[in-house]
């Protein structure tokens, strides 16, 4: 915990380690985007100093926003040869929602409910559907008492959030424009029941949302 920020500490927050920080999240970002358009091929060896000079950027946060890419198994660190793009699959995009949708379905609680209300502002930040499935759906599992699973969901949101804006899906084969009335209604209808506290409703809307993203890939290529 950083000593600045902490209880009874009066101490002014590093402004350097601030500005540090959102540096290495919009780098993360970035770098997150490059992988799932494509810019960064599958098996591409990332070399720290082109990304560094390419983002205008020093080496630090380039090595810093590539240890979450690696703990969602986008890129790997292999002995001898540095930093490489995994061998990701759209199928594995989907197989996260497959794993949101079942946690929602039927939660784990592994603790007593966290009774806190839904704030709605969180969504203002998600640039997709599948960004605000996350948030909701991390609320609901708290909720529940299922706290583990909520921050398994949570550690999603970005890689979820990014694959599913139009210039991402599009360089995956997806129309991502499909359905998107529909899934909006849904997470609105979720958001207010979530508001509410009204779960049960909010969960079943969450399911719902979660299919039409699951189904989003296989609707484009058939109807292609």
């Amino acid at each position: 915990m950083d000593r600045s920020s902490s209880p009874g500490n009066d101490r002014v927050p590093d402004p350097n380690g601030i500005r540090r920080s959102l540096l290495r999240d919009a780098v993360f970002l970035k770098l997150l985007e490059n992988v799932l358009r494509g810019v960064y091929r599958r098996g591409q060896r990332l070399r720290l100093d082109d990304i560094a000079r390419d983002m205008q950027v020093s080496r630090t946060p380039v090595r810093e926003a590539l240890v979450p890419l690696e703990s969602l198994r986008l890129v790997s660190v292999q002995r001898y040869v540095g930093v490489v793009v995994a061998p990701w699959s759209v199928g594995q995009m989907v197989e996260r929602l497959r794993v949101a949708r079942a946690m929602i379905a039927d939660p784990a609680p592994g603790c007593q409910g966290v009774d806190e209300p839904f704030d709605a502002h969180v969504l203002r930040s998600c640039l997709t559907e599948a960004g605000a499935l996350v948030e909701i759906g991390a609320w609901y599992l708290r909720r529940r008492g299922a706290i583990v699973s909520a921050d398994w969901l949570v550690a999603q949101r970005a890689v979820l959030d990014t694959f599913f804006t139009d210039d991402v899906a599009v360089a995956n084969g997806i129309d991502a424009v499909v359905g998107r009335r529909a899934r909006v209604q849904q997470v609105e209808r979720a958001a207010a029941a979530a508001e509410r506290a009204q779960p049960d409703v909010c969960a079943s809307e969450l399911l719902g949302l979660a299919e039409d993203l699951i189904a989003l890939p296989d609707r484009f290529r058939s109807a292609a």
